[in-house]
């Protein structure tokens, strides 16, 4: 059920003629195996994926199909989160394409690449994952934070502990008044 869950919830939707996109990945030898499915609507007589790497190279890999609507096809890649990009081709050798994503946006296990455990959090906290690094991050900025409070409440306080309160600075106190005699 949790498996399931977490897979809804990284399909990603395209744009244009295209619909829901997904990956699954696993490792083959020092590569990686990638499976690509994605949704395209209007019928076009081919579909490929464009896999990048921002400033290298890329490579185009031809999705074959499996159902109507629907293109996948595998693919052995270097061990990366390489740019995403899909291509409906139609019968006058023209060409749609998609949104760029990346391959962890399409669902592909941050394991497989060599990134830290995610860790989703809640549904009504924002769809973004949060490291581990991150998370120990924030509990040091809260711990610190609360540091910085009680420190900031010891120096409001000053003397005024012992239940007299202390003069303010550069202020003499006036000297008591002495008590007048009933006349």
């Amino acid at each position: 059920m949790g498996m399931a869950l977490s897979t809804l919830l990284v399909i990603i939707v395209l744009g244009g003629p295209f619909g829901e996109a997904t990956v699954e990945g696993t490792h083959s030898a020092d590569r990686l195996r990638v499976e690509f499915e994605v949704e395209v609507e209007d019928a076009p007589v081919a579909v490929v994926v464009h896999v990048a790497d921002p400033g290298q190279t890329q490579e185009t890999i031809s999705l074959g199909k499996r159902s109507p609507g629907v293109w996948g096809g595998l693919a052995d890649l270097e061990v990366m989160n390489f740019v995403v990009v899909f291509e409906a081709i139609d019968a006058n050798g023209q060409g749609t394409l998609s949104e760029p994503t990346t391959l962890l946006e399409l669902g592909l296990d941050p394991a497989l690449i060599g990134l830290e455990e995610v860790v989703p959090v809640g549904e009504n906290e924002g769809d973004q994952p949060l490291s581990a690094r991150t998370r120990r991050w924030g509990w040091g900025a809260a711990a610190l934070t609360a540091v910085a409070l009680a420190l900031l409440a010891v120096w409001a306080m000053g003397d005024r502990v012992g239940g007299e309160h202390a003069p303010v600075r550069g202020k003499r106190p006036k000297p008591p008044e002495e008590p007048q005699s009933p006349s």
